[in-house]
């Protein structure tokens, strides 16, 4: 049984704010990503945002959505902007979408990409 979808925010510090993601992001949670993505840059202070993919089960085009749709709105407030913790069929979609490297994507946390 997988977990619910779910997004918890960390203060890495430095400007760094982290989202840890977990469960399914399908069409039915997608919004609810944009929404903490969108927070999140916007607020006073944070300079980098790393999405932490690591407790997801399944990344539908919806999900996929979401996270670019997150770049765009990291770019607009001048905010790096980096997935990280990818694996199995999460890593595999990002990878036939052919997001990889504008996402900054990688299997383990590194400093974001602006």
């Amino acid at each position: 049984m997988t977990s619910p979808f779910g997004v918890r925010k960390h203060d890495d510090g430095d400007g760094v704010a982290r989202l840890v993601v977990r469960g399914e992001i399908d069409s039915d949670v997608s919004a609810a990503l944009t929404d903490a993505i969108a927070g999140t840059v916007g607020q006073p202070g944070v300079t980098t945002l790393v999405i932490d993919l690591r407790q997801v089960s399944l990344l539908a085009a919806a999900g996929v959505r979401s996270l670019l749709e997150g770049h765009v709105a990291a770019s607009r407030h001048g905010c790096a902007y980096q997935v990280v913790n990818t694996h199995g069929i999460v890593e595999r979609v990002l990878r036939v979408a052919g997001v990889m490297e504008l996402l900054g994507v990688t299997s383990a946390p590194a400093r974001a990409h602006r």
